[in-house]
């Protein structure tokens, strides 16, 4: 009878030890080429769990972490390791497009609320449980058409871009958004590789064009050599860059070469309120660097969560309380899912001068 009693007891325990915590698994890169970004990711959902498991009087939130390897094969061996536990209401996924995809299948037959911080529209089209805590690249790049067009009255346009993943599928969507709204076909549409430093042969086809924009599309480690040479070229054109060339790294290196370029982002602190200032203060203080839009996302993703779990504690409630997610206040921006499941529906247009960026215009659907 003892025995039975004790045993009773430890059960009893551990059901309410069950109730009091809630579990988000996460499918990130600890390992191999992009274990930076995954970096990135835990410290920002880390940061984000301390702050609602203080802030909530409710089930403790527990992440459970699980190593994509920065591959394909690794990031659905991932989410099935983390799928099979049921005690895991939602997932907070990959942000690289591909991994994303290759995730989607395990996503839909479990039925499990995943949230990416990738931008490729692909990415939500492959399952109704897939949730955008950012905003899609349909919308970024009919953005950059409709400011140029209808904003700055500018219709020869010249397309720069890395030609490898995600920018050269941005620049194929712009061709498509200036095509589809305006019948406009860009003056140039050239390519760099990955790395490149020098874009004089690209540039001196701008030139040749009359081009009276450029819209340079690339990684941070290209951004100050590309504005350096556009300087070098003596080009007077509008240069319009997206949010990876406007970052201090590309401000460094460029020096006065960006002065005037405008950047098109959706995370730009020194354009944000107070709150997302006083976040990034308090993130680089306790990780030693500041955060970037990455580390926004993935700290919004656990807020997102855990106001979706007011709807049900459990993998429906989850996907219900997303659906049903107005105006939710994070440090990114203020987030609103709508059909295509897309969280945030704005983007910044900032000048460079002096090496700060100095808000011209925000665009909102």
């Amino acid at each position: 009878m003892r025995i039975f009693g004790s045993f009773s007891l430890v059960l009893a325990l551990a059901v309410c030890a069950q109730a009091q915590s809630l579990k988000v698994g996460v499918q990130l890169p600890l390992t191999g080429e992009r274990s930076d970004v995954g970096a990135l990711m835990k410290n920002a959902l880390q940061m984000a769990a301390d702050k609602v498991n203080a802030s909530s009087k409710g089930p403790k939130w527990e992440l459970v972490f699980s190593d994509d390897e920065s591959t394909t094969d690794g990031a659905t061996k991932a989410l099935d390791k983390l799928v099979k536990d049921r005690q895991v209401i939602a997932i907070v996924g990959e942000i690289n497009s591909p991994l994303v995809m290759a995730s989607a299948p395990v996503v839909d037959k479990e039925g499990v609320p995943y949230i990416t911080g990738g931008s490729s529209p692909r990415t939500t089209a492959a399952s109704p449980w897939i949730f955008r805590a950012g905003a899609s690249d349909t919308l970024l790049t009919g953005f950059i058409a409709q400011y140029i067009v209808d904003e700055l009255k500018i219709k020869s346009i010249a397309i720069l871009h890395d030609k490898t993943g995600i920018h050269n599928q941005r620049a194929g969507m712009l061709v498509d958004a200036l095509k589809s709204k305006y019948s406009l076909d860009p003056a140039v549409n050239e390519t760099w590789s990955p790395g490149d430093k020098d874009f004089s042969a690209q540039l001196a086809k701008v030139k040749a064009s009359g081009a009276q924009t450029i819209v340079a599309m690339g990684e941070t480690p290209e951004g100050g050599a590309f504005f350096k040479s556009v300087k070098a070229s003596g080009l007077k054109v509008q240069v319009v860059a997206h949010r990876d060339f406007g970052v201090k790294p590309v401000f460094d290196e460029a020096g006065a070469a960006v002065d005037g370029a405008l950047i098109v982002t959706e995370f730009a602190p020194a354009l944000m309120p107070r709150a997302t200032q006083d976040w990034v203060a308090a993130y680089t203080k306790q990780f030693g660097s500041a955060p970037n839009v990455i580390a926004a996302q993935y700290y919004d993703s656990l807020l997102l969560l855990a106001e979706a779990a007011k709807s049900g504690m459990n993998r429906a409630g989850v996907k219900a309380g997303l659906e049903k997610i107005r105006t939710f206040p994070g440090v990114m921006a203020d987030y609103t899912f709508d059909a295509g499941r897309n969280g945030v529906h704005r983007f910044f247009v900032a000048r460079v001068a002096g090496g700060k960026l100095t808000l011209v215009k925000t665009l909102a659907e």
